[in-house]
C-alpha cells in the first residue's frame, strides 16, 4: 500500500509540474505580447507586463529587451528615411504624412525612455541587471556633449565588463562597442573607447574555437554566430583606426573570415539585431571591404576563391580573375571537395517505390530537401521547388538532381498533398534517422552534395534557388 501511495504521489507531482509549466508558458507569451502591444501608447502598462514576465521567463525578458526594444534607441536619419521609397510607400498606405510619422516616432521613443528609466530603477534586481547595459548606452546618447559624464559612464562600463567573463548574456559586448563608437573622435574619451574595444576583443577571442559544426545544437550555433559576427565587426573597427596598411589588411582579413558563413546564416537571427545597431541592416559581412583593400593580384584571387567556396555568389568573380578560365571549374570543385566533409549516406524508399541511394548519384550535384506537410514555410516554397525540379528534367539544369525527404509525416498525407497541388518532385519518406545524420533542427532544411559526395548546408534566409544555381553552374 505504501508503494502505491508513493507511486500516485509521484504521478500527481509530475502532472502538477506539467500544468504549472504549461501555465507559465502561456503567461509568458501573454506578457511578452502585451509588452509589445502597449509600449508605444501605454508605457505604464508595458512596465507592469515586463515586471510580470521577467520572474517567470527571464530568457524571454532578455530577448525582448535586447532585440526589439533596443531598436527604439537607434538614431534615425530622417533625410535618408524621407527619401526611402519603401518607407514612403508604407506610410502612404497607412494614410499618414512624413511629418506625422516622425512625430509618432518621437512620441514612441519618449514612451520607451520612460519604460527604460522605470525598469532601470525596478525593485527586482533581475530586471535591473537585464536592462543595465542598454541603459548605459542610452545614457551615453543623452550626454553626448557632456564629456565629464561620459567619462563616468565609460569607466562604469569598463568596470562592469572587467567584473565579468560572459559578454554574451544581456549582449554586454554589443553595448560596449556601441558606447565605444559614440566616444570615438573625442580626444578626452579616446582612451576609454580604445580600452573598451581591446577588452571586448580579448573576450571574444576566447570563444572563437575550432568545433565540429556538424554536431552543434541550435543554441550552440546561435552563440557561435553571435561571437563570430561581433568579432568580425571589432576587427573591422580596428582596421578603420589604423593608418598602417599591413595592419589594416590583416584586420580586414580577419573581419572577412569571421563574417557570417553558411552555418551562421542558418541562424542569422542570432546576430540580426547586433548588425542593425552596429552597422545597419543592409551590411551582412565585411568581405567586400577586405577585397577592396587588396586591389588586384594573386592574393585577391586566393581570397575570392576561398570566399566562393562558402558563398557561391563570389564564384563568377573568382573565375574572372583566374589566369586560365578553361581550367577554373576543375580547380573550384577540387577546392570545394577539399573544404567540405563527406555527406552522410542514405538509402530511402520513394513514393513511386524506387529506392533512392545517394551513393549512386555520382555524376551530378544533389539537392536534399527536408520538409513536411505540416510545415508552413515548406509548403510556401514548394511552387518554386517544383519549378526548379522541372528545370532538372527539361535539361536547363543538367548537373542537378533533387530528392526531398518528408519528415514526421505519413505516406498517406504526403501522397494526398502531392496530388492536391500536382507536384511531381521526388519524395522519399524519412526513416527517422536521417535527420540525426544531417543534424536537422528546423524545417525546411536543405543540403547540397557535390558529385564527389561532399556536402554544404544551405542558409535559410537567402535566395536558395540562386544559391543552388551559383554552386552548380560552371
Amino acid at each position: 500500500m505504501k508503494k502505491l501511495t508513493i507511486f500516485f504521489t509521484l504521478i500527481f507531482l509530475s502532472l502538477s509540474s506539467f500544468a504549472q509549466s504549461s501555465t507559465e508558458e502561456k503567461e509568458s507569451s501573454t506578457y511578452f505580447n502585451a509588452f509589445q502591444r502597449t509600449r508605444d501608447g501605454y508605457p505604464d502598462s508595458a512596465i507592469v507586463y515586463m515586471q510580470k514576465l521577467a520572474p517567470i521567463d527571464p530568457s524571454a525578458a532578455e530577448e525582448l529587451i535586447h532585440n526589439s526594444f533596443a531598436q527604439a534607441f537607434r538614431s534615425i536619419d530622417r533625410e535618408k528615411l524621407s527619401s526611402n521609397p519603401g518607407y514612403l510607400s508604407m506610410i502612404k498606405k497607412m494614410g499618414i504624412t512624413v511629418d506625422s510619422a516622425f512625430k509618432a516616432m518621437e512620441e514612441h521613443k519618449a514612451n520607451d525612455k520612460l519604460i527604460l528609466r522605470a525598469l532601470s530603477n525596478d525593485a527586482n534586481p533581475l530586471i535591473k541587471n537585464t536592462i543595465f547595459p542598454l541603459a548605459k548606452w542610452v545614457d551615453v546618447q543623452g550626454n553626448i556633449t557632456n564629456t565629464t559624464r561620459l567619462l563616468e559612464i565609460g569607466n562604469d562600463y569598463l568596470k562592469y565588463l572587467s567584473d565579468s567573463t560572459d559578454f554574451y548574456t544581456y549582449r554586454k559586448a554589443r553595448y560596449g562597442l556601441l558606447i565605444s563608437k559614440l566616444m570615438t573622435g573625442n580626444t578626452a574619451l579616446q582612451a576609454i573607447s580604445d580600452n573598451l574595444l581591446k577588452l571586448i576583443y580579448s573576450n571574444l577571442q576566447n570563444y572563437l574555437m575550432a568545433e565540429d559544426v556538424a554536431v552543434l545544437s541550435r543554441q550552440q550555433k546561435e552563440k557561435r554566430a553571435w561571437y563570430r559576427y561581433l568579432s568580425a565587426y571589432t576587427n573591422f573597427v580596428f582596421s578603420q583606426h589604423t593608418t598602417n596598411k599591413t595592419e589594416k589588411i590583416q584586420f580586414l582579413k580577419l573581419a572577412s573570415e569571421l563574417s557570417p558563413d553558411v552555418l551562421d546564416k542558418t541562424v542569422s537571427h542570432a546576430y540580426f539585431y547586433d548588425k542593425a545597431l552596429l552597422v545597419g541592416e543592409g551590411k551582412e559581412s565585411f568581405e567586400e571591404d577586405y577585397l577592396a583593400a587588396l586591389g588586384n593580384g594573386d592574393e585577391k584571387f586566393k581570397s575570392i576563391m576561398a570566399m566562393s567556396i562558402k558563398e557561391p555568389s563570389f564564384k563568377a568573380q573568382a573565375k574572372g580573375l583566374y589566369k586560365e578560365p578553361a581550367k577554373f571549374n576543375t580547380l573550384w570543385i577540387y577546392e570545394f571537395n577539399n573544404y567540405y566533409k563527406n555527406a552522410p549516406q542514405f538509402s530511402l524508399s520513394q513514393l513511386d517505390g524506387v529506392q533512392y541511394v545517394l551513393s549512386k548519384q555520382k555524376k551530378k550535384w544533389t539537392l536534399v530537401d527536408f520538409w513536411g506537410t505540416w510545415c508552413g514555410p515548406c509548403r510556401q516554397e514548394h511552387p518554386d521547388l517544383q519549378k526548379l525540379y522541372l528545370q532538372t528534367v527539361n535539361g536547363t539544369l543538367p548537373m542537378l538532381n533533387i530528392i526531398t525527404i518528408a519528415s514526421s509525416d505519413t505516406e498517406q498525407a504526403v501522397r494526398a498533398y502531392m496530388k492536391e497541388f500536382r507536384y511531381s518532385f521526388p519524395v522519399a519518406m524519412s526513416d527517422n534517422q536521417i535527420e540525426k545524420a544531417y543534424n536537422v533542427s528546423s524545417w525546411p532544411s536543405k543540403f547540397l552534395i557535390s558529385p564527389q559526395g561532399k556536402f554544404v548546408a544551405l542558409p535559410s534566409n537567402v535566395n536558395w534557388i540562386k544559391y543552388v544555381k551559383d554552386y552548380v553552374n560552371d
